[in-house]
């Protein structure tokens, strides 16, 4: 398993899907830094994390991110028939995907990562531009607590993104899946329902802004696992073409 590990972070880094998992969580900290530079007042630096950048993450960027990220780790097999030689070798299937799934979660865990030293770094490059800088504590543990909660909860999302990129070889499939229920999660945040929050691309959000997110990472983490385990099953026994 740590050799297959190896071999597929050896392709990602021969694709755009390295790059993209690197410089996609700097939106925020882009963001950030223009906020700093424009703001009259000086906020706190929980709040610049609590209520905007994790918001804006779990609720948008980190669903678009994983949908384009899936796909492009799919896509490396897609593209010139890799299936034909990766599914030829004596190794079993269920551990091929299985390391892909590990290496997708893991992606998004240095994705999340990023975005936080990214919206810290933006914010004080902001403040420093500004002469404002944010004041208060770096509530370093809680936000590493709240973070893990936020990818528990990501959990079965990313487990059916995934499962999209892999089982249809047309890109449009699984990036259509993550647009989709990017939107559904949007129009959740604006209507302010709570109807909703069994669904997947909800539960992210649902952990950033709620006071109590157990439910929604006992839901996310549970049912992803339950995903996952799917998964590996019905792609172990699929023929790809």
């Amino acid at each position: 398993m740590i050799a297959l590990l190896r071999t597929e972070w050896r392709k990602l880094g021969g694709s755009l899907a390295l790059l993209f998992a690197l410089c996609a969580p700097a939106l925020p900290g882009l963001l950030a830094a223009l906020a700093m530079a424009t703001n009259r007042r000086a906020p706190a630096w929980a709040s610049i994390i609590g209520q905007f950048a994790l918001p804006l993450w779990t609720l948008f960027l980190l669903p678009m991110c994983l949908a384009v990220f899936t796909t492009l780790v799919a896509q490396i097999e897609y593209r010139g028939r890799g299936w034909d030689h990766l599914l030829a070798l004596p190794i079993a299937r269920w551990r091929v995907f299985t390391a892909k799934a590990v290496v997708v979660l893991a992606a998004a865990a240095l994705m999340t990562l990023l975005m936080m030293v990214f919206a810290l770094a933006g914010a004080g490059a902001g403040g420093l531009l500004s002469g404002r800088m944010p004041v208060g504590p770096l509530l370093w543990v809680s936000w590493t607590a709240r973070l893990g909660q936020v990818l528990a909860a990501a959990l079965l999302m990313a487990a059916l993104q995934l499962w999209a990129a892999m089982r249809f070889g047309n890109f449009v499939v699984p990036l259509g899946v993550g647009v989709g229920g990017t939107l559904v999660a949007l129009a959740v945040a604006i209507t302010q329902t709570d109807q909703a929050d069994w669904f997947p691309w909800v539960l992210p959000f649902r952990v950033a802004v709620a006071r109590d997110p157990s439910a929604a990472v006992a839901f996310g983490g549970g049912a992803g696992l339950v995903v996952l385990v799917a998964m590996v099953i019905d792609l172990s026994r699929r023929s790809f073409r």
